[in-house]
């Protein structure tokens, strides 16, 4: 089956799991959702950087349930926050597979997933208007790269091109534009360019992760797109400050 048509076949299929998630009435549904994502990419990085398959999986659900039932979430918004920008310094840093990366990334995974189970909280809609401006940022830059890319970025992800990435940004912030008229919220168009820029370095990121094991995708769960964490990696980075900026 032509590769494109496998990517978009398992991409809508993910696509319509995730609404039926964020649809059915109960909040405890979508946690669980945004858990099942989080734990499975987690347990991809721990294939990757060959950690202990329990300790990884036990650590995981233990975080994303103290966040769960914690009355304050602020510790685990923060701790999100600098797991992003932790996460920022090793695309700049020469480094092999060191301690930081092996027992942080899988860390870095679940607080990431569960400060987008807080927006959902703090308006289902909302939710939905980040959830399509990454879909479209991601979609459209890599049919814009795949099509005309030829200017490469980055060494880091040497598939990527300076093409692809700007017809993403501007196909977002065309969504953006869009969202500004229907959505009661201000300001979607500072969203939409934050959201898409977010969204390429969590790629690169994840990107960081595969090259230091030498491997092309975290694992083989969705057709045509690897794994789980090749699927929500701009997610797991943006969500904090995204958050962040919803709430200021």
């Amino acid at each position: 089956m032509n590769t494109l048509v496998l990517r978009s076949i398992s991409g809508l299929v993910y696509i319509l799991l995730f609404l039926g998630a964020i649809y059915v009435p109960r909040e405890e549904v979508f946690f669980m959702w945004c858990a099942l994502l989080g734990i499975g990419a987690a347990l991809e990085i721990r294939g990757m950087f060959r950690l202990p398959r329990q300790v990884v999986f036990v650590s995981s659900s233990v975080t994303l349930i103290l966040a769960y039932m914690s009355e304050s979430k602020t510790l685990f918004i923060y701790a999100g926050v600098l797991a992003t920008l932790l996460m920022s310094i090793t695309l700049f840093k020469k480094c092999k597979n060191n301690y930081f990366h092996r027992y942080f990334s899988p860390l870095y995974a679940v607080l990431g997933i569960f400060n987008l189970f807080l927006i959902y909280q703090l308006n289902t809609m909302w939710c939905l208007g980040i959830l399509l401006l990454v879909w479209t940022n991601d979609s459209m830059a890599y049919l814009v790269g795949s099509k005309i890319g030829k200017t490469k970025v980055s060494s880091i992800s040497p598939n990527k091109s300076l093409e692809g990435y700007l017809g993403g940004i501007l196909a977002t912030v065309l969504v953006g534009y869009f969202l500004n008229q229907y959505l009661p919220l201000p300001h979607w168009l500072i969203l939409s360019i934050t959201t898409s820029l977010l969204a390429n370095l969590g790629d690169l990121v994840a990107s960081k992760m595969k090259r230091l094991n030498h491997v092309k995708d975290s694992g083989r769960v969705i057709p045509g797109h690897g794994g789980i964490l090749d699927r929500i990696d701009s997610l797991i980075y943006l969500s904090p400050v995204i958050y962040l900026l919803l709430t200021l």
